[in-house]
């Protein structure tokens, strides 16, 4: 290791984002830092304006940049960071994001006080749109020590320990050593690798501060709700995370975060489920009744599910709405649906 911490950051299509985000990262108070950047082959002038703050910011010699042969999406240059970082911490953060001046320092005071695996800080989304807060994905200040004991918090505080690779720092010899690395996917890649990653995790602390601002902008890939056309396989690419997931509760169906867990896939495949109902009019090719009732089939049997201590009813009302007849299956989906405003 050559240095404390690796700031990693994967770059495509970002010409109008890197400079203020790359930006951020250098105006940290904590000085030790590498920051890897894995140009994806976007070609829209965003390496250049890196290559500029090489030579002419203060901390330019601490930029290294690694070219991929070929556009290989974020997932691939995510692993490649792992797999080329520097530092004995490693932090992600995305080419259009920013960060606050203090956010390394706090996570790595936090990391070294109290001998964790991860440090975990809290963060809000912005609309560039309209320039404001939108949501806050604010942590307590917390220490989780034990097996286990950080997945059950995650899962059973979805809405504050939200799903995201960036703005934690984790110890790169430990996350090396647990062979975790990014699935090749074009959405919710954040998805499977966090939700692995906790239920390895047996020491980390949480901390309050907002130290990260993620950017919502139009057309970015985590939202594609609003487009008039989609193909299938999006859809269907989305779905395998939410299936890789699944067949991991069987392998972890005896731990207590488990029931969260599967309330949580539920939660999505019901929401994926409504969306391809009410969009089915731009979705080519056309997905299947039966594929779409597929989506939400429980990845326990009723007899796995009658063992869990907690979230037991709402699991089986899960299992029933995935294994009902599709002439009762669609009725409900769209009543419900509608109930939640998801149709």
């Amino acid at each position: 290791m050559k240095t404390e911490v690796t700031i990693g950051i994967p770059v495509f299509k970002s010409v109008d984002y890197i400079e203020n985000s790359l930006l951020s990262a250098l105006s940290q108070t904590f000085h030790d830092i590498e920051y890897l950047i894995i140009d994806d082959c976007g070609n829209d002038g965003s390496v250049e304006i890196i290559s500029n703050l090489q030579l002419i910011h203060p901390r330019g010699s601490a930029i290294r940049v690694l070219h991929n042969d070929k556009n290989r999406g974020v997932s691939y240059c995510r692993n490649r960071i792992i797999n080329e970082a520097q530092g004995r911490y490693l932090y992600f953060m995305d080419s259009d994001d920013t960060i606050e001046p203090v956010t390394i320092q706090l996570l790595v005071d936090a990391i070294r006080s109290t001998h964790s695996q991860i440090a975990y800080a809290s963060y809000e989304i912005i609309d560039l749109v309209n320039n404001s807060s939108v949501q806050m994905f604010q942590k307590e200040d917390l220490q989780l020590i034990g097996e286990g004991e950080l997945a059950l918090y995650a899962f059973s505080h979805i809405n504050v320990f939200h799903v995201s690779a960036c703005n934690n720092l984790i110890d790169l010899e430990f996350l090396r050593q647990t062979g975790i690395r990014f699935i090749n996917a074009q959405y919710w890649e954040d998805m499977a690798y966090t939700t692995e990653l906790v239920t390895m995790i047996t020491r980390a602390v949480l901390l309050s501060n907002i130290t990260y601002h993620y950017m919502w902008r139009p057309g970015s890939l985590s939202h594609y709700q609003n487009r008039k056309h989609l193909h299938k396989d999006e859809i269907m690419n989305n779905i395998s995370i939410i299936n890789y997931l699944k067949r991991k509760c069987k392998l972890w169906k005896s731990e207590t975060y488990t029931p969260y867990l599967c309330k949580i896939l539920e939660i999505s495949s019901f929401y994926i489920s409504c969306y391809i109902i009410k969009h089915s009019h731009c979705i080519e090719p056309k997905i299947s009744n039966q594929e779409n009732q597929n989506i939400l089939h429980h990845p326990l049997s009723l007899c796995d599910i009658f063992k869990f201590e907690n979230l037991k009813f709402v699991n089986i009302l899960f299992w029933l709405l995935g294994c009902m007849p599709l002439f009762i299956f669609f009725p409900t989906i769209r009543l419900l649906g509608k109930l939640k405003k998801a149709i």
